[in-house]
């Protein structure tokens, strides 16, 4: 049986804003986003690599995040290679971080991660995953 594949990546990604401009240069600043274009009710913003980031301008706070183990868990994570350079750089700004999470060694080896949030309150994951290996794909 042949299988097609109609979808290829993830090429964007829409987060809620209460304040475009206040998100905007949040994420230039904190993430190293660069602007593609800005409004008033929305902005498209992308780093060098991965999918491009959608600020849409929500009616009051609306934070993404959900539920799991009765703890809010992130739906949005990105990768550093200085992850406690990039930690350290959060916490000397004055930015809430959590405690930083150490996983066990698997297939792909130990790592980290911590989690903040953006001016609306957005759960956002930070970690350096390794390079994974999926030898099936």
């Amino acid at each position: 049986m042949i299988s097609l594949q109609f979808i290829n990546e993830v090429v964007q990604i829409y987060l809620p804003s209460s304040n475009i401009r206040r998100s905007v240069e949040w994420y230039v600043d904190v993430f190293g986003y660069r602007v593609i274009w800005e409004q008033e009710d929305s902005a498209n913003l992308k780093l060098s690599q991965g999918p491009l980031l959608f600020l849409r301008k929500s009616v009051g706070s609306q934070s993404i995040f959900f539920i799991a183990d009765n703890e809010k868990t992130p739906v949005i994570s990105f990768k550093t290679s200085n992850f406690e350079a990039f930690y350290n750089s959060l916490r000397m700004k004055g930015l809430s971080v959590t405690e930083i999470n150490e996983y066990g060694t698997g297939e792909n080896g130990p790592y980290r991660d911590f989690s903040t949030k953006d001016p609306d309150g957005n759960l956002i994951e930070v970690n350096e995953f390794p390079d994974i290996k999926l030898p099936h794909f």
